[in-house]
C-alpha cells in the first residue's frame, strides 16, 4: 500500500509538470506485479495437480495393500486351523501304533516263551485234521495283518509328518509375506501424509497470492480512477494561485498540529521494516489539524495503510499529506488557506493511539518537516 500511496502522490505533485505518459509508466509497474502473480498461481495449479494425483495413487496403493493383507491373513487363519486338525490326526495314529505295538509286542513275547513248540501245541489240541490247518492259517493271517496295520500307521505318520512341515513353511513364508505388506502399507502412509502436507501447504501460498492478487487489483483499480478523477478536476477548474509560493517560506510554515513528535523524519520505522518520511505527531483526539499552506484537497478518502487521509497540493509539485484523522471536514476540489481547519486528530485506519502522520513531498519525494515548519 505504501508502493500505492507513493505512485499517487508523485501523481498529485507532477499534474502540472510531468507528463501522462510518466504516470501510466507507474501504473505499469503496478500491472507487472499483478502479471507475475497470476503467471505464479498458473504455474503451481500444475504442481497442484500433481501433488493431487499423487494422493489419489497413494490411496489406491493402500487400499490394494490392505486387500493384499487381509487376505494373507485369511491364509494364516485357513492354514492354522488345517495344522490344528492335522497335529488331532497325527495324535490319533501314533496312539493307535502305539496300541497295535503294544499287542504285537504281547504276541512276540508269548511266542518266545513257547518257542519252536508253540504251533506244535496248538496242532496236538486239535482232534479233527481240518481243524487244525484252518487254526495254522487264522495264526499266520492274523500276525500278516497286525504287521501290515502297524506298517500303514507308520506310512500314514510320516505323511502327516511331511504335511505338517509344509504348512509350517507355508505358514512363515505368509507370516514374512504379511511382514512385508505391513511395512509397505506403513511406508504408503508416510508418504500419503507427506503429500497431504505438501498439498496442505501450498494450497496455503496459493490462497495468500490469490488474496494478494486480489488487493493488488483493488489498487490497481482505484489508482486508475483517482488519476482520472483528479485529471479531470484539474483539467475542468481555473487553479487559485498564492501570492507567496510555498517554496518561498521553507522554515517559516506553521505546524498543522499542536502536540509533540513521537517519530522525526528519517527515524527506523520497526513496523514496516524501513524509514519514517515524515513526522508522527502526538496530539489530542478530535483536536483540529489545519493547512500549513494555500492549496486545494486533492485527495480526501480512508486509505489502506493511514487511515483517513486528507492530501493538499499547494502548486510547483509540492504536497502536504495528513493521515490517520479522525474526521475529515474538506473535499476534493476545496480551497483551503493556511491555517485553516481542514481535519480532525484521531486514529483511524486501524492504529491504537491518537496521532497525526504529517508528510511534506515535491515531485513525490519526501521533504524532512523541520525543514519547512516553524521550531
Amino acid at each position: 500500500m505504501i508502493r500505492i500511496f507513493f505512485l499517487f502522490c508523485l501523481f498529485i505533485s507532477s499534474l502540472t509538470q510531468v507528463s501522462m505518459a510518466d504516470e501510466q509508466a507507474d501504473l505499469a509497474k503496478l500491472q507487472e506485479e499483478i502479471k507475475k502473480l497470476q503467471s505464479w498461481l498458473k504455474e503451481t495449479e500444475s504442481e497442484h495437480d500433481k501433488l493431487s494425483e499423487a494422493l489419489r495413487k497413494s490411496d489406491e496403493n493402500i487400499g490394494k495393500i490392505a486387500k493384499k493383507i487381509d487376505n494373507t491373513r485369511s491364509q494364516l487363519n485357513t492354514e492354522r486351523a488345517r495344522l490344528k486338525k492335522l497335529k488331532a490326526e497325527q495324535s490319533q495314529l501314533r496312539f493307535l501304533k502305539s496300541e497295535q505295538k503294544q499287542q504285537l509286542a504281547k504276541q512276540l513275547t508269548g511266542a518266545q516263551k513257547l518257542g519252536n513248540q508253540g504251533s506244535i501245541k496248538v496242532l496236538l489240541n486239535q482232534d479233527d485234521p481240518q481243524q487244525i490247518s484252518r487254526m495254522l492259517k487264522y495264526y499266520e493271517y492274523f500276525n500278516k495283518a497286525r504287521m501290515e496295520s502297524i506298517q500303514t500307521l507308520i506310512v500314514n505318520l510320516k505323511r502327516l509328518n511331511n504335511i505338517e512341515n509344509e504348512i509350517l513353511a507355508q505358514q512363515n513364508q505368509l507370516i514374512k509375506t504379511e511382514n512385508s505388506l505391513l511395512k509397505k502399507n506403513k511406508q504408503l502412509n508416510n508418504e500419503k501424509k507427506q503429500h497431504k502436507k505438501l498439498l496442505a501447504s501450498l494450497e496455503l501460498q496459493r490462497q495468500q497470492k490469490s488474496n494478494d492478487l486480489s488487493q493488488k487489483q483493488k489498487d490497481q483499480k482505484r489508482l486508475q480512477q483517482l488519476i482520472t478523477e483528479v485529471a479531470t478536476l484539474f483539467d475542468n477548474s481555473v487553479r487559485k494561485d498564492d501570492a507567496r509560493p510555498i517554496r518561498s517560506l521553507k522554515g517559516k510554515l506553521p505546524r498543522p498540529a499542536k502536540g509533540s513528535i513521537v517519530k522525526a523524519f528519517g527515524n527506523k520505522n520497526a513496523q514496516a521494516r524501513s524509514k519514517w518520511q515524515g513526522w508522527l505527531m502526538k496530539g489530542y483526539e478530535g483536536s483540529a489539524i489545519t493547512a500549513i499552506h494555500h492549496g486545494r484537497i486533492v485527495f480526501s478518502d480512508w486509505l489502506r495503510g493511514f487511515g483517513l487521509l486528507l492530501i493538499v497540493d499547494h502548486g510547483d509539485g509540492y504536497l502536504s499529506l495528513y493521515a490517520r484523522n479522525q474526521s475529515l471536514l474538506k473535499s476534493v476540489g476545496d480551497w483551503v488557506y493556511q491555517g485553516e481547519n481542514i481535519a480532525t486528530l484521531g486514529s483511524s485506519g486501524g492504529f491504537k493511539e491518537p496521532r497525526l502522520y504529517f508528510e511534506i513531498r515535491h515531485n513525490g519525494k519526501p521533504q524532512d518537516p523541520a525543514a519547512w515548519l516553524k521550531r
